[in-house]
């Protein structure tokens, strides 16, 4: 009894030993994970309970907008041709205020529809000893952009437009502006659009429909103010339908209409005119190195794609590294719809923005990083830097989280002689830098907190779980092994107890009358038998 009883204890601890092992390895390979992509896919999601759907609507601090010059240094020189030789000055820093405004949800759709606003204020402690009352020295976007702009479309003008500059621009004796930084950014450069001749009034009026986000001032509707960024400061721009992500969780962010329609009609191909990826402000989670991070840019009016470049650690979060740039027009298929036409591709690394903006503007990485060498050689004072100049996120894939971001972009006209206008009459050829910009993100504070718990709390359970594994080997092994012992062990237990037997009687005065031996004596009357004669050997083995 008590071997049986060893025995069943051991083959209890054996069958819990072996459950313990056996869900303990389940829930590490396959039930952990799936409760853990369900926990993430529903939070990230934009649910209006959801906290990631509150920083998404309005980014709950400042993104960094930080902003260089390239100031030219010989622009007489460049007046008879000489290189132009440029020195950059910044970083003038801006905090960006971001919102999306007149939110609007579509449970049926998933979609959520927002407008953007955003807001710049000088940030005077970050620009060190610069000021935004500092004077620098440009290409004069205006002057050049609208010469560009006729000599390309209608050269036919070039003779109007000659006549015009003078009074427009207050006699300039050359391409290039000296200004505030305020005002060439956001406040304004005046335009005196006063004059009566034929000239001037054709080119303001030119000038009033197609550059963007043109000011007036206050006292007098003739005098424009022109600037590069002041149609983004303080106003309500394109509106933008996203999917939520709630249905499906890759659809998260996904740009559906822009402006009310699913698709532009800017380039030469259908596929190019197409959304692919998010508006750039959220990514799905748990995502595949393979998949990059695609989003359409309203900046540049087409989709561009991150590719993942490799892992790192950052801020001790393993996250993932991507990259983009601006293509290769001349080489890549999927890059000549964005030519102006089949036979005016632009070199490696240049982007055309003047179908997307209305102006003559081309896009570049800072410093002509990655562009066609021929860029560089054209000008002085560039040192371009794959840390400093490149587009780049470092994105945790697991929760779609950026810890870092930098959208950096340099923008450029084109510098052409031409003999119908008498400033432009020995101007060298070159592509002129104005001014880059970055556009980052560096997460950190509560938000950064948040991610390093759920990565604290993942390697904590990850280290209890292969504890439990561990404990459950242990136990397997430990009751494998009382399970054999207990079986080879044999324990003889005595049937009556532990009291000492009587001793045997004597033979002949041995009691026979127990043997009623019913199935030989019958029903007979038993007697008293008493053996009183001692047996020999053979007749007591007989009886």
């Amino acid at each position: 009894m008590m071997l049986s009883n060893k025995i069943w204890s051991s083959s209890r601890f054996l069958y819990g030993s072996v459950i313990l092992l056996v869900s303990s390895v389940l829930l590490k390979l396959w039930l952990f994970e799936s409760m853990v992509k369900f926990v993430i896919r529903d939070q990230t999601a934009l649910r209006k309970r959801n906290q990631v759907r509150e920083v998404y609507l309005k980014i709950p601090f400042p993104l960094n907008f930080k902003l260089y010059f390239f100031n030219v240094t010989n622009p007489e020189e460049i007046q008879t041709g000489s290189k132009p030789k440029l020195k950059e000055v910044g970083p003038f820093w801006y905090d960006e205020i971001k919102e999306k405004v007149q939110i609007i949800d579509n449970d049926t759709e998933d979609s959520l529809t927002y407008t953007p606003y955003d807001l710049f204020e000088y940030n005077q402690n970050k620009s060190n000893q610069l000021r935004e009352d500092d004077y620098v020295t440009i290409i004069h976007p205006a002057i050049v952009g609208m010469v560009n702009l006729v000599l390309r479309d209608s050269p036919v003008f070039l003779s109007i437009v000659s006549k015009a500059i003078p009074s427009i621009f207050n006699n300039p004796q050359t391409i290039f502006l000296t200004a505030k930084v305020k005002d060439i950014l956001f406040d304004g450069v005046e335009l005196n659009c006063l004059g009566k001749d034929f000239g001037t009034t054709a080119v303001c009026s030119q000038m009033k429909s197609q550059i963007p986000g043109l000011k007036f001032k206050k006292d007098n509707e003739n005098i424009f103010l022109f600037s590069l960024l002041g149609s983004r400061n303080g106003t309500l721009t394109r509106r933008l339908k996203v999917h939520r992500g709630i249905a499906h969780a890759k659809d998260l962010g996904r740009l559906v209409e822009l402006d009310g329609k699913k698709e532009i009609n800017i380039w030469r191909q259908a596929e190019c005119n197409r959304f692919h990826g998010t508006d750039g402000w959220i990514f799905p989670a748990l995502s595949t190195p393979e998949e990059g991070l695609p989003s359409f840019s309203t900046d540049l009016c087409r989709s561009v794609n991150l590719r993942y470049i490799n892992d790192t650690v950052l801020k001790k979060i393993p996250v993932r590294i991507y990259e983009t740039d601006l293509g290769d027009q001349m080489t890549d298929e999927n890059e000549k719809c964005y030519c102006r036409s089949a036979d005016s591709c632009l070199k490696k690394g240049v982007f055309d923005l003047s179908k997307c903006m209305g102006v003559p503007i081309y896009a570049t990485l800072p410093h002509f990083l990655r562009t066609d060498p021929s860029y560089i050689n054209l000008v002085d004072g560039l040192a371009p830097s794959e840390l400093l100049h490149a587009i780049r996120v470092y994105f945790e894939p697991m929760t779609g989280t950026p810890l870092f971001a930098a959208k950096r972009m340099q923008f450029n006209l084109d510098l052409k002689p031409t003999n119908k206008i008498p400033l432009f009459s020995h101007l060298p050829t070159a592509l002129f830098p104005m001014f880059w910009l970055e556009e980052s993100v560096d997460l950190d504070g509560y938000l950064l907190k948040k991610v390093q718990t759920v990565f604290l709390l993942l390697h904590a359970v990850d280290i209890i779980q292969y504890l439990m594994i561990v404990i459950g080997c242990g136990c397997v092994t430990i009751s494998m092994y009382f399970r054999l012992k207990n079986r080879k062990s044999v324990t003889i237990t005595p049937a009556t107890g532990s009291k000492k037997s009587a001793p045997p009687k004597p033979i002949d005065e041995m009691d026979v009358s127990h043997l009623s031996i019913a199935g030989i004596l019958g029903d007979r009357p038993q007697k008293k038998a008493v053996v009183s004669q001692v047996m020999s050997g053979h007749e007591f083995d007989k009886y």
